[in-house]
């Protein structure tokens, strides 16, 4: 799936003026071997993201950048405009001159819609490669839908089991993508862009009754007999990627007051009927108004409105029931997809079967210089109790990932110091967001670490206050296990290999069989059942096997 940055044939077009080239050094004096530089030349933006790979399968961001080009201004008339062009030009040498202060090795460049229809492309990427040393390698649409799902699927949970609709709004196009986290089913890409659309209707301020009927005409005639056949399988969840979809997700999370999420809005949730509100919202505001809005960003606030009519369009076809936000797109599924070209050369390790939030979470314990084996038994342990008492929680596959992971970095607090070590977790935790992960996924192991010693859950406590209910309770429960686990290896001796548990009417008995002494173990566990019993309102007592 990795396409290299090979040059496309010529195409017969009359060139644009060219200013004179500046010779550049190209390559960095400083290169290293596993930094990647991608950039997406979308319609309206360019973006930069350069990133270090690590040894345990993920990568750490060095440099995000973003220019507005719009590239794709006069989109219709299938030609790259001179400002345009000179636009695209000036940022790809900005871009250079980021990659070459970053010592990056490798420049995957990708061009998409807006270069797909221009006849003077060619002429466009002569002029990157000669003027910035940048080689450009365009997509077609379906290998964009095929790159968004690779990156998309790697960033937020899917439903388990279930078809999912992966929706991304571009400037020029937009790509239609149904599959599960381990396929994709149907790749589609069509012509739908906000860009585009917006230059097509030309819309009045606010946009009439006739503006958004004349808009809905358009994407009928492009979307009915794809919407019919994506119907077949049975969609409930839609995901949506790339800048509408975000810019809904930062309105959203600004107007509940939901601050992480205006942060990072990866796997945020909105309802169908919270989009409608909000639809409604910016359809009737002026530009000025919408301006105003907490969350709007300025580069979104005219074609966020094509945006919005084309996902209600989706909606009002299809019996959706979530829609989640992804800050993972293109970009990403680059880099996932040259990381699994590129592993044995470029990433020598050995968890390639280990998932990729795993990976990120045992990326971020090696970060901080986690005790792995004692995190392992913490975990082992801990997921132990979590089966074993299944009938008493009632949780699931997802309750119990996020336990697994907490018992990962439980004890990453330790980086900065021993004394309050569980707080300190919280906040890394709470402050390096971690690939893979919704900020609210990442509030949640915040609380985990943060109660598997000390103090118990408090309603004075600002980030378990922020919680509702259920997830309270969740916590309750989880981090009971947890520090329960954290217990049974005090000496981190990892010396307990089973843990068998008998529930009664009045009492959990927690049977442990070991393969040594394990005195210093069951005191620890015996002195910090309080937790346990107040999550789960039953004693709990230990016994050696």
């Amino acid at each position: 799936m990795y396409f290299r940055t090979t040059h496309p044939q010529p195409l017969a077009q009359p060139p644009l003026p060219t200013r004179p080239v500046e010779p550049a050094p190209f390559a960095s004096p400083v290169a290293t071997r596993n930094r990647v530089a991608v950039i997406d030349l979308g319609t309206n933006t360019f973006h930069l993201l350069i990133v270090e790979f690590t040894d345990f399968g993920t990568f750490v961001v060095k440099e995000k950048y973003k220019e507005a080009v719009k590239l794709g201004e006069g989109i219709t008339q299938q030609v790259i405009a001179e400002a345009a062009f000179h636009r695209g030009i000036d940022a790809l040498k900005k871009f250079r001159t980021l990659i070459d202060a970053r010592g990056v090795s490798t420049v995957l460049a990708f061009g998409t819609s807006a270069l797909r229809d221009a006849q003077n492309a060619a002429v466009f990427l002569d002029a990157a490669r000669e003027e910035a040393g940048i080689a450009i390698r365009i997509i077609n649409g379906n290998e964009e839908a095929a790159l968004i799902y690779q990156g998309v699927r790697n960033g937020v949970v899917f439903p388990p089991g279930e078809n999912v609709l992966l929706i991304d709004i571009g400037g020029g196009s937009v790509e239609f993508i149904v599959g599960t986290a381990q396929q994709a089913k149907l790749l589609r890409s069509t012509r739908l862009g906000a860009a585009r659309l917006l230059e097509q209707i030309a819309p009045a301020d606010p946009p009439s009754r006739a503006d958004i009927a004349a808009t809905r005409k358009v994407i009928a005639a492009q979307l009915d007999e794809l919407l019919r056949e994506i119907a077949e399988f049975q969609v409930r969840t839609v995901v949506g990627s790339s800048g509408t979809f975000e810019t809904l997700g930062a309105l959203t999370a600004a107007e509940s007051r939901d601050v992480l999420a205006m942060q990072n809005p990866n796997g945020f949730g909105l309802s169908p009927a919270r989009f409608q509100k909000l639809k409604a919202r910016l359809l009737k505001a002026s530009r000025e108004e919408r301006l105003l809005m907490p969350g709007m960003e300025v580069a979104r606030v005219d074609m966020i409105l094509m945006g919005v009519v084309l996902i209600d369009y989706v909606l009002q076809r299809l019996p959706i029931e979530n829609i989640l936000v992804s800050t993972y797109a293109l970009k990403e599924g680059i880099l996932y997809d040259y990381l699994e070209t590129q592993r044995e050369s470029a990433l020598p390790h050995t968890e390639a079967d280990r998932g990729l939030r795993e990976k990120a979470i045992r990326a971020v314990g090696h970060k901080y210089h986690f005790e792995e084996g004692h995190a392992n038994q913490v975990a082992l342990l801990a997921l132990q109790l979590f089966d074993e008492l299944r009938g008493l929680h009632g949780y699931g596959p997802e309750e119990r990932e996020l336990l697994k992971y907490a018992c990962l970095l439980h004890d990453i607090g330790h980086f900065v110091g021993r004394s309050g070590h569980h707080k300190h977790g919280q906040y890394i935790l709470m402050n390096a967001p971690i690939q893979g992960f919704a900020s609210s996924e990442l509030l949640l192991l915040g609380n985990l670490v943060r109660y598997h010693r000390k103090s118990l859950p408090s309603k004075e406590h600002f980030h378990f206050n922020l919680l509702p209910k259920a997830e309270k309770e969740l916590i309750l429960r989880l981090s009971a296990l947890l520090r329960l686990a954290d217990c049974l290896d005090r000496g981190h001796r990892h010396l307990i290999r089973q843990l068998r548990a008998l529930q009664t009417e009045v009492e959990v008995v927690v049977g442990v069989e070991a393969s040594g002494e394990v005195d210093i173990e069951l005191t620890a566990a015996r002195e910090n059942t309080e937790l346990f019993e107040v999550a789960y309102g039953l004693p709990i007592t230990f016994r050696a096997a």
